[in-house]
């Protein structure tokens, strides 16, 4: 194959004639055929390779992408969203009967501005199995990332073999595969929209693209909620922008400029909100700067970056170390690095500034301290770094393989292989000896054959070889490394039908005391006892429910953590008075119907007879469940009015609560509603001041008379995000306008 053999598309994106790789090999019959297969058609193929292949890990253990915030935040929400959409129910931006995880649009990761995700939604909605669900979604997101990353490498002038056995490689990547994949989705979807920005932004500044497209998927990647999908983009701006200083492209480096605002301003509605809850959240005290090397991978974890049984020695949860291939990248990228033809890749530098400069930029982050501002575990930027090494091998692999001094280059290649298995022993010396082993001869074995494939029958044969290695790696890993939790194979919760029949005896609000600890999987399965989002699926209001913000006064008031698991000491509290001047107990106030209460948790419950207006719906070994004789109904939230004022009428939605009432004097009246900032009030049109009351809980000061009081909600910060992204709309439009205006012109002249 030599450089003719390039597509219009390809040879149009390189500009300097130094940019096009070398002949590899001589032309064969049937090239021209093989030159007339459109681009798209063979990047959805690569698709499709890597959507056969992801379910290889699901057969092999099928909760391989349903650990982590999968099954107790992703999946039970994006359910239940979907149900709302097929209702015709927006998912709202504030939903006060989610309590410290409904604030849809401060949490930012529910990704409810982005359209590939409600669509997602309500696909996940359809199933009744949630590991099936998640395994749909995940493999779904490989195969557009292995055909964004096959499409990058082809616009920095890969040959279309490099550059699909790559596109392959990355989305089994360690990090992509069993962290992004398996537990947190919103990641894996910001990663894959950053590729497809980056190709659509460096399609634009060569003049190929319109930017419409690089602004499109930038909004993808801004939306799904993921700062790390942010920072993304915002490297890879700067990569571009480089590229186009050295350059000397000043005229699209400011169209550049232009695309990134216009992306920016994307993302405005989605983080706005969340910094507006700062206030009142659990985040304020996360941003700081810090390194407890809590997933910190290093300069050596990275060096073996080609061996499959490599595991990290850095800090785990529970303090162990890791236990999954987090910063393995693929088999074969140091194996074949001797036979790398280096002099021609060095002719072809200047049009991969850039590229180099933003892999330069991840590998800082990656090996950045634990917490850097609002950025924890630094490890979560190991793929980026990994989609930057990629499209540079795919580049220098384009020009083949070297087959002089073949002899110090194989004894190199076995150097490499043989380091990487003694480093992966070295760190699990015992229990995985047979994996090692395994995966030495895999790589030994793959390497020897990829250098004689490409002898033999050139890059086709070579790539062919890349991406059935990789086929290969992947079942050693998925036998290998399941997830497991306190070294006990995990099976979470994943039948809807299953969890909502433990559900039969509530009714209302529920509450339930328990944590997880102690907590058996099967206890969990048959919906005795769920936590996190999973509550959310029960058809019942749930006090507990996921957040990755928190409302710090109602969490420490029930000492409530991020799963909606309260302590031991929340069951006393919540028949205490509320707060001053709230002489009603807090489940009172919480207009809280059903409590579960877990029996390890609070020993004596199963002999404890309840209080007046509660009685007993069910005792077992796990459980003890309490139900008020008569359940707190109405869409109202009103829980408590002071003395002497009385609610003659509630209606309640969302965002908006219409409280008729009559008061002998001017009283206080509360709300079963967090006081997150946005709310405000007015009694017959006039202001009146909403406080945050006791618990957290929203309070507001009436005047005496008989008067309407009308509670508002509005998300801070969306209204104005929603007009930036509105004027970015314009921007981009106009833009576009100019670009193809400008476009034309220059070809008119040619």
């Amino acid at each position: 194959m030599t450089a003719s053999t390039y597509d219009d598309e390809a040879r149009a994106t390189v500009v300097e004639p130094e940019d096009r790789p070398a002949p590899s090999v001589p032309p064969r019959v049937g090239s021209a055929r093989r030159r007339r297969v459109p681009e798209w058609l063979v990047a959805l193929a690569v698709g499709a390779v890597t959507w056969l292949l992801g379910w290889i890990p699901y057969l092999l253990g099928e909760f391989v992408y349903y650990a982590g915030d999968q099954y107790d935040q992703n999946m039970p929400m994006w359910h239940r969203f979907g149900e709302d959409l097929l209702a015709g129910r927006w998912p709202v931006p504030m939903d006060p009967a989610g309590w410290m995880g409904g604030n849809n649009a401060g949490e930012a990761l529910t990704g409810i501005w982005n359209p590939v995700n409600l669509a997602n939604f309500v696909l996940v909605s359809s199933f009744d199995d949630l590991v099936l669900a998640a395994a749909v979604v995940s493999i779904e997101f490989l195969g557009l990332l292995a055909m964004g990353t096959f499409l990058l490498a082809r616009s920095h002038g890969a040959h279309r073999w490099p550059a699909a056995a790559v596109g392959v490689a990355v989305p089994f990547s360690g990090f992509a595969l069993f962290y992004e994949a398996g537990g947190w989705p919103y990641h894996l979807m910001a990663f894959t929209w950053v590729t497809w920005f980056w190709w659509a932004a460096h399609r634009h500044t060569r003049g190929r693209l319109t930017p419409l497209v690089a602004i499109a998927f930038g909004a993808l990647a801004m939306t799904t909620g993921s700062p790390y999908g942010a920072c993304g983009v915002v490297v890879v701006l700067v990569g571009l922008g480089v590229d186009l200083l050295v350059r000397r492209r000043f005229g699209r480096l400011a169209h550049l400029a232009v695309v990134g605002l216009c992306v920016g301003a994307v993302a405005l509605p989605v983080y706005l909100p969340l910094l507006a809850t700062s206030e009142v959240s659990w985040r304020s005290g996360l941003a700081a700067l810090a390194n407890d090397t809590f997933l910190v991978p290093d300069l050596g974890d990275l060096v073996a970056g080609s061996s499959p049984s490599y595991l990290p020695s850095m800090t785990y949860w529970e303090g162990v170390l890791e236990t999954r291939p987090s910063v393995y990248l693929a088999w074969f990228v140091l194996p074949l690095l001797p036979w790398l033809r280096w002099d021609r890749l060095r002719r072809r530098l200047r049009p991969l500034v850039g590229t180099v400069v933003t892999g330069a930029v991840f590998l800082v982050l990656t090996l950045g301290p634990s917490n850097l501002w609002l950025f924890r575990w630094p490890i979560r930027f190991v793929d980026y770094l990994y989609l930057s090494v990629a499209v540079l091998f795919a580049v220098a692999l384009s020009a083949g393989l070297a087959t002089d001094a073949w002899r110090r280059r194989a004894v190199a290649s076995t150097a490499i292989v043989g380091g990487g298995t003694y480093l992966a022993w070295a760190v699990q010396p015992s229990g995985l000896g047979g994996t090692h082993l395994t995966a030495l001869a895999l790589v030994a074995a793959g390497t020897a054959l990829a250098v004689l494939a490409h002898h033999r029958r050139g890059l086709p044969a070579l790539g062919a070889v890349l991406v059935v290695g990789t086929a290969a790696v992947l079942a050693l890993q998925g036998a290998t490394f399941p997830y497991r939790e306190d070294g006990v194979l995990w099976r979470a919760p994943s039948d809807v039908s299953a969890m909502q029949q433990g559900a039969a005896p509530y009714q209302g609000t529920v509450l339930q005391v328990a944590t997880m600890n102690g907590v058996t999987t099967g206890q969990m399965r048959r919906g005795e006892l769920l936590f996190g989002n999973m509550q959310q699926l029960v058809g019942h209001e749930t006090i507990g429910s996921y957040t990755g913000i928190g409302f710090a006064e109602f969490g420490t008031e029930l000492c409530m953590g991020y799963r909606g698991e309260p302590c031991a000491d929340a069951w006393d509290r919540l028949w205490q008075p509320t707060g001053e001047g709230v002489p009603v107990p807090l489940v009172d106030a919480l207009r809280v119907s059903t409590l579960v209460v877990q029996r390890v948790l609070v020993p004596d419950i199963a002999d404890t007879p309840p209080p007046p207006g509660w009685a007993v719906a069910e005792v077992s070994d796990v459980r003890v469940v309490w139900v008020r004789e008569q359940p707190l109904t109405g869409e109202g939230r009103v829980s408590w009015a002071a003395p002497g004022v009385t609610v003659v009428e509630d209606t309640a939605r969302a965002d908006r609560e219409v409280v008729g009432y009559r008061a002998d004097a001017a009283g206080e009246v509360l709300f079963a509603r967090l006081a997150w900032p946005g709310y405000g009030a007015t009694v017959d049109g006039r202001p009146v001041e909403v406080t945050d009351g006791p618990a957290g809980l929203v309070s507001v000061e009436v005047p005496a008379g008989e008067h309407e009081l009308v509670l508002r909600y509005e998300t801070p910060g969306l209204r104005t995000g929603a007009l930036a992204a509105l004027a970015a709309g314009v921007v981009a439009s106009v833009q576009a306008v100019v670009w193809w205006a400008t476009g034309r012109r220059r070809r008119g002249r040619r």
